[in-house]
């Protein structure tokens, strides 16, 4: 028959006992190193408590459901009197034991086994901390008051230095204080998780000026460690818009914000598991609506004198995002979508002025021995992935929304964009690129430009649809003949005759007056591009004078357009 955690000798007793003769050095102020088995004493005891408390380590610290016999021991432990005083004291004790070893001599340590007995006391008091907090919100209430996490985060960032300055030492070592400094995070990870109370209290510690813990964590390449703390930070903010804000409008918060996303690049990249949590953590961010929040902390800064607007950080930040509206659109579950806010929407109108302004002035300085990537960086990368984000949320508004977007100027901003696009890179065609004259280079676009007609096409037909207003607006600004002229195919902008045939449909339906507009229009002919490439073929195409397309060989268009007209005149005598 097994036995039961309750039917083992008091473990409250043995910790008091164990931490009895190093606390009465402590108080007693010796300086000398304490005796060889009381620390053995000490380490062996923490260890077998914290062992006593858990039946899975590794899964615990992540919110695992323990047994009820587990629970009840630890909270009969947590409720011992003078307990978290006397842990707290033997916290303090093993900081300054490790502060006395560590850091020392060529090779980073006064005495090796020194070090090891040092770095095995901190790491057992770490892990009994964890696993009497998983899931016990009053001993987490406990630790927060007694300010356990104190010298437990001033021995993380002594050893994360350590680690980062030391060469010399053994790997052995390393590997010690490494998994020390993890067990640390997993402790602080615990006394917050599923305890709002102690959140709101510890939270708001990490992102004061002299507070850098996250950041030592988080530039490690542990991928263990950086795990921890993602998930940390996800338990803490996840669905709190108010703890969210300390990652958007602290220095420290925006600097977590950029490590995190330039984790993320690599990251993906590797085909790292622990991109799911960088993924959760902006996920949860996004879905508070903090879309502009993100976007405005990760900025660079406010240099008057930068000639571009992204950052790669933003443009990571906006892959995400369309990551997560992809994966939303492709899920067959019956989980609420993702709500987007009109007012990120608007943001993000604003960002698509400002972008298509930078990059028109940046392209005078475009020529054969400039890369587009030179001139633009990477604003045109960032256009593309905005205009597919509206893609994405368009055909979800509402017709009131849409005019919000379009009194926000996004109408007028996808019209001139549409001119420069043509400007820089007139339309061509397969068989025209493959033709004896060799297209100049600087009519084929960079890869940012590939598509960007299309998607702005696409955006302006979903914002038309079943809106009277945008319509309307649409025609008072000039929208419609510009539309018509995307009426044709561009080897560069696949699909955006289509797109356009869907806008002229869309702006038209129930609107007698861009009916009107669309048929008083006078036939402007073919397009020379595409006149030359079909006389080259022996084809010819003509407009007749009612307006109708003639295609066909030279000669037999021109016999149908002289019968055409001389029926006409036969009518008209």
């Amino acid at each position: 028959m097994s036995t039961t955690p309750e039917d083992n000798e008091d473990y409250s007793a043995r910790l008091l006992t164990a931490w009895q003769p190093l606390l009465e050095r402590m108080n007693a102020g010796c300086s000398a190193p304490p005796a060889y088995e009381h620390l053995a004493a000490a380490t062996s005891a923490v260890n077998e408590v914290a062992k006593a408390l858990v039946t899975k380590p590794e899964l615990r610290w992540v919110g695992v459901k323990t047994d009820s016999s587990v629970q009840r021991l630890k909270v009969k432990i947590g409720s011992t009197l003078g307990l978290w005083p006397s842990l707290r004291n033997a916290f303090i004790f093993s900081r300054n034991h490790l502060f006395c070893v560590y850091g020392v001599g060529k090779q980073g340590v006064a005495c090796v086994t020194r070090a090891e007995r040092a770095v095995d006391l901190a790491a057992a008091h770490f892990q009994l901390v964890r696993n009497l907090c998983a899931q016990v919100q009053s001993n987490q209430r406990d630790a927060w008051e007694q300010g356990l996490y104190e010298p437990a985060e001033e021995i993380m960032s002594y050893l994360c230095s350590w680690l980062t300055s030391t060469k010399d030492c053994c790997t052995i070592m390393k590997d010690k204080v490494s998994k020390c400094v993890n067990m640390g995070t997993q402790m602080l990870a615990n006394m917050m998780t599923g305890n709002p109370e102690v959140q709101d209290k510890m939270w708001p510690r990490y992102f004061q000026e002299d507070a850098d813990i996250f950041k030592q964590l988080l530039s490690t390449c542990d991928i263990h460690r950086v795990m921890f703390v993602l998930i940390c930070i996800h338990n803490c903010i996840h669905k709190c818009p108010e703890r969210c804000k300390y990652m958007t409008q602290t220095p420290l918060g925006r600097d977590i914000l950029k490590c995190l996303l330039a984790k993320a690049q690599k990251m993906l990249q590797e085909e790292c598991s622990a991109f799911d949590f960088i993924y959760a953590i902006f996920s949860n961010m996004i879905e508070l609506d903090l879309t502009p929040n993100i976007m405005d902390a990760i900025c660079d800064g406010m240099d008057p004198h930068r000639t571009r607007i992204l950052s790669q950080y933003h443009v990571t930040f906006l892959q995400l995002l369309d990551g997560m509206l992809d994966a939303q659109a492709n899920r067959g579950d019956d989980r609420p979508p993702i709500e987007i806010g009109i007012d990120t929407a608007i943001f993000f109108v604003a960002v698509t002025k400002k972008l298509v302004h930078s990059i028109s002035r940046n392209a005078k300085q475009l020529n054969d021995k400039i890369q587009a990537a030179d001139v633009f960086g990477l604003d045109v990368d960032g256009l593309v992935l905005i205009l597919q984000f509206f893609a994405r949320v368009t055909p979800e508004l509402g017709p009131d929304a849409k005019m919000k977007l379009i009194k926000a100027g996004l109408g007028d901003t996808l019209l001139t964009l549409l001119n420069l696009a043509s400007k820089l890179y007139p339309r061509i065609t397969l068989t025209k690129r493959s033709s004896s004259d060799a297209t100049p280079t600087s009519s084929i676009p960079p890869q940012g430009f590939f598509m960007i007609k299309s998607d702005a096409v696409k955006v302006l037909a979903n914002l038309c649809y079943e809106a009277k207003e945008v319509q309307d607006e649409i025609r008072r600004i000039g929208g419609i003949p510009v539309i018509l002229n995307e009426c044709r195919v561009d080897d560069n902008n696949p699909y955006i005759k289509e797109h356009a045939i869907l806008a002229i449909r869309n702006l038209c339906d129930g609107n007698t007056e861009n009916q009107d507009l669309v048929a008083s229009l006078t036939p402007q002919g073919i397009a020379p591009e595409s006149e030359q490439m079909l006389d080259e073929a022996g084809i010819q195409v003509k407009v007749d004078d009612s307006g109708r397309v003639r295609v066909g060989k030279k000669a037999e268009v021109e016999e149908i357009l002289a019968m055409k007209r001389l029926s006409v005149s036969e009518v008209q005598l």
